[in-house]
This record gives C-alpha cells, sequence and structure tokens, in this order.
C-alpha cells in the first residue's frame, strides 16, 4: 500500500473518537515520551481552525491508523500563536512535513493579523530546537520542571 500522506483540518482534541485519542496518544508516546489522557485533550483547549491539523494516509483515512502526525496550535492574546504540539511518526520524518505544516500555519497567521510564534521543547530536545530555529524562533528562557522529567525552553519568533 502506497502511503499518500496529506495535512488535513482535525476536529478538537476533545472530540476525537476514543480511538483516534488512543492513536494520538500512541503517537506521542512513541515520539516524545510525553502521556496524553483524556484530561489532557480537554484540557488543551485547541479550536477547530486552521492551525489544527493531521498528518494523515489519504489511502486509510478516515481510519484511525491513517494518523501520521499532529499539529495543534492556538491563537494566543492579539497577535500571537502558540505550537502546542507538533509530532510527525518516524516513518514519515525527514518528508518536509514539519516544514510544510509550520509554514502554512506561520503565512496563515501573518495573514490574519498576527505577529508572533511562540512554543515550549524540551531542554534535550536539539533536534526540535534545531528545526524552529531554522524557521525563525529563538530560545527566550527555561521553563524549571516544565515536562514531567526535565526543563523546558520557551521559543519565540516574529512572523
Amino acid at each position: 500500500c502506497v502511503m499518500k500522506l496529506k495535512w488535513i483540518l482535525g476536529p478538537r482534541p476533545e472530540n476525537m473518537s476514543q480511538h483516534w485519542q488512543a492513536k494520538v496518544t500512541e503517537l506521542f508516546k512513541q515520539e516524545t515520551g510525553e502521556t496524553y489522557t483524556e484530561t489532557t485533550f480537554r484540557m488543551l483547549g485547541i479550536p477547530e481552525w486552521y492551525g489544527n491539523k493531521l498528518l494523515v494516509n489519504t489511502a486509510i483515512y478516515p481510519s484511525p491508523d491513517s494518523l501520521f502526525g499532529v499539529m495543534w496550535s492556538k491563537p494566543l492574546l492579539d497577535d500571537r500563536i502558540r505550537i502546542v504540539a507538533l509530532v510527525i511518526d518516524k516513518q514519515a520524518q525527514n518528508n518536509n512535513y514539519g516544514t510544510d505544516i509550520i509554514s502554512e500555519v506561520i503565512n496563515t497567521s501573518k495573514k490574519n493579523g498576527k505577529n508572533h510564534i511562540q512554543l515550549e521543547v524540551r531542554k534535550s530536545n536539539h533536534r526540535a530546537q534545531n528545526f524552529y530555529s531554522r524557521h525563525g524562533l529563538k530560545i527566550e528562557k527555561t521553563i524549571q520542571n516544565y515536562y514531567s522529567n526535565e526543563d523546558g525552553f520557551v521559543m519565540c519568533g516574529k512572523l
């Protein structure tokens, strides 16, 4: 089966079926070590909007097994967006899916009057830090114990 991966608009995380939530949870655990629960899905507050995307294999979508990535972001204050999560399955990494989606969200945010972007990243995740740096974000501060087992960095950039 040939994989045809494409970013599509996603539902609010708390509105996903249990099967989809389980697949998202599995992806986050596998790629980031973070554990997502039903409460996490509700607490994130991700709206249905252009910054809520799922990377799916269109050949088998809408099966939850079609999931290969998640980009969750949300508006923050008046002129800012916050990337809450960006995770891509190892099998789909290094194919520009991350660059495609962050570029799309940055460009759409600019058109919608947003001027800044921010996110949090693990202090040990140099690969993600380098990726975000290539897209104009800089480490601005450290948040002690942001993750269950380590500190996080806040990275920010102008759009």
